[in-house]
């Protein structure tokens, strides 16, 4: 399940809160679309370009970054590491299911949020494990 809108609408807010109740039921994994963010320069491209197949930055989290960079990569090393469930921030013309914010129009669309409150995301919970 994608989560989408536009920049500063609250996507992330709402992840947080589907990541809390999702991990009644599970593992759950996420996947931030980040364009802006170049993996192809500094540390991390020398270790991809080195042959490393996974780099993993640890500090107060991990990160985990592969060559691939494809959104398909990033849901099989969920898959890999028994995750769940996994949400994905972004990727607006994927063939995911999509939980717009704020009356985005995008393709597979499975419902609007414009209210974060916990009626919200029980709701989307429900619909989640429905799929």
């Amino acid at each position: 399940m994608a989560v989408v809108g536009h920049h500063k609408s609250g996507k992330t807010t709402l992840i947080e809160a589907l990541v809390k109740a999702l991990k009644r039921y599970g593992r759950v994994g996420t996947v931030k679309h980040m364009p802006g963010h170049h993996v192809d320069q500094g540390d991390t491209h020398r270790h991809l370009m080195a042959g490393a197949d996974v780099v993993i930055g640890i500090g107060l989290g991990q990160i985990v970054v592969t060559p691939e960079g494809s959104l398909e990569s990033a849901l099989e090393e969920m898959q890999n590491r028994g995750i769940d469930f996994v949400i994905l921030e972004g990727f607006k013309s994927s063939h995911y299911p999509k939980i717009a914010i704020g009356g985005i129009d995008v393709p597979n669309k499975m419902c609007d949020v414009h209210d974060v409150n916990d009626s919200t995301v029980d709701h989307l919970v429900s619909m989640i494990l429905s799929l």
